[in-house]
C-alpha cells in the first residue's frame, strides 16, 4: 500500500491501570494518517479512564491529571504534529525505557520527524481540561489526517464515589446486569414470610467508571432484620463486603432475624464508611388476625339468590399489614337451611384492600353466624370474629323522613328512605329503588343525584340536598312505585334572622289594641262599681 496513494493505517488499543485493577481499552479506528497512540502502558500511555471512543479520523481518550498519552509518529510519511489548547504539553516519554529518536524536533506544541524511524513523543496534562492534536504530513499542510482529543480529568476523581452515577433499588430477584434507576419494583419492598427481599445496586466514580475491587460496602438493618451479600447466609444486622470484580453489580439479601416476626425495616448501605443509600422493607410476619365484616354487596342477601362480594376478608400479620394468598376455611357451623354456601375464603393480591367473598341464599329466610380460621406456620389456629349475614326478601313497602322538620336556607337535608321484605325484615342489599323512582321538593337541590339502580343497605338508602332560601312551608314527594305508593314528607324553610316583617308588626299592634280594648273595658266595669 502506498504512501503516495494512501496514509498509514491507525490503531489505538489503550490500556489503563486504575488502582489495583487493569481496564482494557477496544482498538481505535482504521483510518488514514500518520499519527499512531501506543498501545499499553508499557510503551508510554498509562492513566487511561473508561475506553477510549474512536471514528474515521477522530479518536478521544480520557487520562488521569498523572497520566500520559504516547503517540508515534510516522517518519516515512514525513509526519508532523500539531499541539493546540494550554492543558497538555509535548515532552519525552517517561516510561523507563529506550526509544530511539531519529532528527526529531521537539517542543512544547510541536514536534517533526525526518528520516526511517519512527519517532514517539508524550502528550502530557498540565491543567484538567481537553487539548486537541492533530497530525500532517508536512508541516505545510492544512488538513488533518489525524486527530486526537485528549480529556483531563483529576486523579483524585478515580475511584471516588458518584452518587449521581451509582444506583441501587428493590427488586423481586437478585441483580443479574448494571443497575441504572434508584427507581424501586413496585411491592418489591413486601417480602413474604420466610423470604428474602433484594437490593440490586451498582457503584460508579465520578468518570462513571466501576469502583475498584478495594471498596468497602456495608449493609446494616434495622428492627431485628438481618441482611447479607450472600442469598441465605446472614449473620447478623450489619454485613461487609468489597464491590465485585468480574461484574458491575451486586445484592444485598434482607430477611427476618426471628423465624415468622413481622418486621418494617430500614437498610442503611455506606460505601467507604459513608452513608451512601436507604431502603425500606416490609418483612411480612406470621398470620396473627383474620377479620370479617360487611362487603361491597352487604350481608342482607336475597333468598333464592348468591349475594356477590356479600363478605370482606382481611388477614393480617401482627404489624397489620395485609396478607395475600392465604385460604381459610369456613367453619362449618356457618352453615344452615338459610345460608347454604360460601365462596373461596382466599385472600388475593391487593396489598391494601381486603377481599370480598360471597355466600348464597336458600329459599328460606334466616340468617348465619359466619367465621373461618387458619393455622398459621407457628401451628397456631387463628380464627376470624363472627359475622352475621342474612337471608331476607325483596324490598316489598318503604318509608321516608326528613332528618329535620324545619330547615334554615342553605342547609343540608337528609332524605331517608327505609324499605322493608314482606316479612317486615329491612330488604335485601340487592334491591333497588327501582326504575320509576322518584323525589321532588321545592328549594331542594340533590348533591347526588337519584339514579334507578340505587340499592339498600340494610333496608336503608339516603340522599342530601341542598337547602334553598325561599321561606315557606312544603311537601317532599318520595316515589318508588316499583316498591309501593308514593309517600309525601312536610319540611319548612324558615330563615334564623331576627329582623321582624311587616306582617309581624302588624299582628303585634292588632294584638296590643285588642289587649288594651280589653283592659278598658275591665276598668269601666271597675269605676261603675263604686
Amino acid at each position: 500500500m502506498s504512501t503516495m496513494t494512501l496514509r498509514k493505517r491507525i490503531a489505538l488499543v489503550a490500556v489503563a491501570t486504575l488502582g489495583a485493577g487493569v481496564l482494557s481499552a477496544a482498538p481505535a479506528f482504521a483510518g488514514d494518517g500518520d499519527m499512531t497512540v501506543a498501545t499499553t502502558a508499557a510503551t508510554g500511555t498509562y492513566g487511561v479512564i473508561g475506553t477510549p471512543v474512536t471514528t474515521d479520523g477522530a479518536q478521544t481518550i480520557k487520562i488521569t491529571s498523572d497520566g500520559q498519552v504516547a503517540v508515534t509518529l510516522d517518519a516515512a510519511a514525513g509526519a508532523f504534529i500539531t499541539l493546540t489548547s494550554g492543558a497538555c504539553r509535548l515532552g519525552a516519554l517517561n516510561i523507563g525505557a529506550s526509544v530511539t529518536h531519529a532528527d526529531t524536533t521537539l517542543s512544547g506544541t510541536k514536534a517533526s520527524v525526518s528520516g526511517t524511524n519512527n519517532t514517539t513523543v508524550a502528550i502530557i496534562p498540565t491543567v484538567a481540561g481537553t487539548c486537541v492534536a492533530k497530525s500532517y504530513d508536512a508541516a505545510s499542510d492544512t488538513t488533518a489526517n489525524d486527530v486526537l482529543t485528549v480529556t483531563i480529568v483529576a486523579s483524585t476523581s478515580v475511584g471516588t464515589l458518584s452518587a449521581s452515577n451509582s444506583f441501587a433499588n428493590i427488586h423481586s430477584a437478585a441483580a443479574g446486569a448494571e443497575v441504572t434507576t434508584m427507581g424501586d419494583t413496585a411491592d418489591a419492598e413486601r417480602v413474604a414470610n420466610g423470604l428474602e427481599g433484594y437490593i440490586r445496586y451498582t457503584l460508579h466514580d465520578a468518570n462513571d467508571i466501576a469502583m475498584p475491587a478495594t471498596t468497602v460496602v456495608t449493609a446494616s438493618a434495622s428492627n431485628g432484620a438481618v441482611v447479607s451479600f450472600t442469598s441465605s447466609s446472614y449473620l447478623g444486622a450489619s454485613a461487609t463486603d468489597t464491590y465485585p470484580t468480574g461484574t458491575d453489580y451486586d445484592t444485598i439479601y434482607v430477611a427476618q432475624g426471628t423465624a415468622n416476626a413481622a418486621i418494617d425495616t430500614v437498610v442503611t448501605i455506606s460505601v467507604g464508611g459513608v452513608v451512601w443509600a436507604t431502603k425500606s422493607f416490609k418483612l411480612l410476619g406470621d398470620i396473627a388476625t383474620i377479620e370479617l365484616a360487611a362487603g361491597l354487596d352487604g350481608v342482607y342477601g336475597e333468598t333464592g339468590a348468591t349475594q356477590t362480594s356479600g363478605i370482606n376478608l382481611k388477614v393480617k400479620d401482627s404489624l397489620g399489614r395485609l396478607l395475600t394468598s392465604v385460604a381459610t376455611t369456613v367453619d362449618g357451623l356457618s352453615y344452615n337451611s338459610s345460608v347454604t354456601g360460601f365462596g373461596t375464603a382466599t385472600t388475593g393480591a391487593s396489598t391494601s384492600l381486603g377481599t370480598q367473598v360471597s355466600f348464597t341464599c336458600s329459599a328460606t329466610k334466616g340468617s348465619a353466624d359466619v367465621k373461618v380460621s387458619k393455622t398459621n406456620t407457628a401451628l397456631t389456629k387463628i380464627t376470624s370474629n363472627t359475622l352475621k349475614v342474612y337471608c331476607v326478601g325483596a324490598a316489598y313497602s318503604y318509608s321516608a323522613a326528613l332528618d329535620k322538620a324545619v330547615y334554615v336556607p342553605g342547609d343540608l337535608a337528609t332524605l331517608t328512605i327505609t324499605a322493608k321484605d314482606s316479612a317486615g325484615n329491612p330488604s335485601s342489599d340487592i334491591s333497588t329503588v327501582g326504575a320509576a323512582a322518584a323525589i321532588a321538593g321545592s328549594n331542594m337541590t340533590a348533591v347526588t343525584a337519584l339514579a334507578t339502580t340505587d340499592t339498600f343497605t340494610a333496608g336503608v338508602k339516603k340522599y342530601t340536598f341542598v337547602v334553598g332560601s325561599t321561606e315557606g312551608s312544603y311537601q317532599m314527594s318520595v316515589s318508588l312505585t316499583d316498591i309501593d305508593d308514593a309517600v309525601t314528607v312536610p319540611y319548612t324553610i324558615k330563615s334564623s334572622s331576627t329582623a321582624v316583617s311587616n306582617a309581624d308588626v302588624l299582628k303585634a299592634i292588632v294584638s296590643l289594641i285588642a289587649s288594651i280594648n280589653k283592659q278598658i273595658a275591665a276598668l269601666q266595669k271597675a269605676l261603675l262599681k263604686k
